[in-house]
């Protein structure tokens, strides 16, 4: 049987998978959006996850407005959906709770905190991927 530390090991580990695709697309982001993705992704690889929740918020809040990129040749109907979905909503007010501490938010406030901030970040990671396939590739 798995002992519970080799478990929180391997539940606050990011998706490798996941990382490359964000280490791909980090080259046609803006400069700023650039620098925020790498250290994005640094620290999902260090299980860093309440920094990853908070740099998922940045990195997608900067695609949306930095005036270089890829991102930024988007349509605003692109533009719209990517800002507007209910997992940006989601990461917002998460990064939100984090941040400015509304309230008891879970990952943060005892027991299962590596467990519930490693899913949350893992959902994070993948919020920004699904801008980026919007915004970059032009694919939802």
């Amino acid at each position: 049987m798995m002992g519970l530390m080799t478990r929180l090991k391997m539940e606050t580990m990011a998706d490798p998978a996941v990382l490359k695709r964000l280490e791909a697309a980090r080259h046609h982001l803006g400069p700023h959006g650039g620098v925020l993705m790498a250290e994005m992704v640094s620290a999902a690889r260090q299980g860093l996850n309440a920094t990853v929740i908070i740099q998922a918020c940045a990195v997608l809040d900067v695609m949306l407005r930095e005036p270089s990129g890829r991102p930024f040749d988007a349509d605003g109907m692109d533009l719209a959906a990517a800002r507007d979905s209910r997992d940006a909503f989601w990461l917002r007010e998460r990064r939100n709770g984090i941040v400015h501490y509304e309230g008891g938010q879970g990952g943060l406030m005892g027991d299962d905190s590596d467990v519930s901030l490693a899913r949350d970040a893992d959902r994070a990671l993948k919020t920004v991927i699904e801008a980026i396939d919007l915004l970059v590739w032009g694919v939802e």
